[in-house]
């Protein structure tokens, strides 16, 4: 896997990644506002424990009222930013396997959006997801269960409980891992039924658990670095707009999603360089544009 080749990708594409944030920030600010300005929140905002008001809101100082039923325009608002929030998360899956498909056929640049067929693709890679969730879930009822039984035994309970522990999280591994073969899969086989072939892609990734081994350590540092990055910018510009709550929302808005979203790709490409070296590719791939690079 080629660690500075997933950092660049972002960066190269940075016009189009600016374009998808002025978009989702545009639709965000928009329901924020009609919520903010269709409704008297001071009241609520005042009773907050720990909310820092100071230059956002004016509050007075004995403000007995209390907060009033919530007219047409603000549920609207509610409703809309929920709607935003669900569509994007669904559209931004689906585009990455878009991504996917694009970087394993070699393109550098992010590929045109299809908003239909990515939100359809993003709903399908969802209900996949279940499956995965599923698998966990009865894994952790299962361990919970186990360390009670366990606990009954004695001297040999922490051990036991420890060894419990290291196959709990090696499993949990496999399935996360097992999910990016599923999205590999999906994006190149171009049928969203491989995504949902969990045992086939379990047995793929536990096979390749070391390459996986190397994405998580690649993911982790991709989030360490973004992560310092974004805490560094949000500590510069994030006193500068301190005179307006919408405003300092639609900022803290921007920021989220530039930092974010430049990982998730970055993170995309990773996971195709993955898919590539485990034997999941396509006619175009090429594996000498995937060298191993330092971190």
């Amino acid at each position: 896997m080629n660690f500075s080749s997933a950092l660049r990708y972002p960066f190269q594409n940075f016009a189009k990644v600016m374009s998808i944030v002025l978009v989702l920030t545009i639709a965000f600010a928009v329901f924020i506002a009609m919520i903010l300005n269709s409704h008297d929140w001071t009241p609520l905002l005042a009773h907050l424990d720990g909310l820092h008001l100071d230059g956002l809101v004016e509050v007075p100082e004995h403000n007995e009222d209390t907060l009033q039923p919530l007219g047409g325009a603000t549920i609207i608002g509610i409703l809309g930013l929920l709607l935003v929030a669900i569509a994007s998360g669904f559209w931004l899956s689906g585009y990455s396997i878009a991504v996917i498909r694009s970087v394993m056929r070699a393109d550098k640049w992010m590929p045109a959006v299809d908003l239909t067929q990515n939100i359809q693709d993003g709903a399908m890679l969802f209900l996949s997801s279940v499956a995965y969730w599923l698998l966990f879930l009865l894994l952790f009822i299962g361990l919970v269960v186990l360390n009670g039984l366990l606990g009954q035994i004695g001297v040999l309970s922490g051990l036991l409980v420890m060894a419990s522990l290291v196959i709990t999280v090696a499993a949990t591994l496999v399935m996360g891992w097992a999910y990016f073969v599923g999205m590999a899969r999906f994006a190149l086989e171009g049928d969203h039924r491989a995504s949902w072939q969990v045992r086939q892609n379990l047995s793929i990734a536990r096979a390749n658990w070391r390459k996986g081994l190397w994405l998580l350590l690649y993911m982790i540092a991709l989030s360490i670095l973004y992560g310092s990055v974004r805490g560094i910018v949000d500590g510069v510009f994030g006193g500068i707009i301190t005179g307006n709550l919408l405003a300092s929302i639609t900022l803290s808005i921007i920021i989220y999603y530039i930092f974010n979203l430049m990982q998730h790709f970055s993170t995309q490409v990773l996971i195709t360089q993955y898919a590539a070296e485990i034997g999941i590719r396509s006619d175009n791939y090429d594996a000498e544009k995937d060298k191993v690079d330092a971190v």
